[in-house]
């Protein structure tokens, strides 16, 4: 396993949000979470981060935070990461489509997991 493949994907993934952000949005039209938007983006994320340091603690004491099911693991986490914000700007950033690029970035994610790792 290429552990190098990790921060490739990472950065991959965070400048092509950006991009496909201002690309399908541009900078001036960006739509303002609500407050209960705020709220729920931070305890949806909260709640994830926990989800997955269990799952990363768990994997460490089982001794399989290696190979396929770090891959896994990798995968699942693009897809409730990136699913949850979709989730987030379709519900509370109304007439946007912000909510486009985040779906884009999981599928890319995804395929750059599988084709890298």
């Amino acid at each position: 396993m290429w552990s190098g493949g990790f921060v490739i994907i990472g950065m991959i993934l965070s400048i092509s949000s950006n991009l496909l952000r201002r690309w399908l949005v541009g900078d001036a039209e960006q739509a303002e979470l609500s407050r209960t938007g705020r709220k729920v983006d931070l305890w949806g994320k909260v709640i994830l981060l926990l989800f997955i340091i269990g799952c990363i603690v768990v994997m460490v004491i089982e001794d399989r935070l290696k190979g396929a099911a770090l891959k896994w693991l990798m995968i699942i986490t693009i897809s409730l990461a990136g699913g949850f914000q979709t989730f987030i700007d379709w519900k509370y950033r109304k007439g946007s489509k912000e909510y486009l690029a985040p779906l884009i970035v999981v599928a890319l994610g995804v395929t750059l997991v599988l084709l890298l790792l």
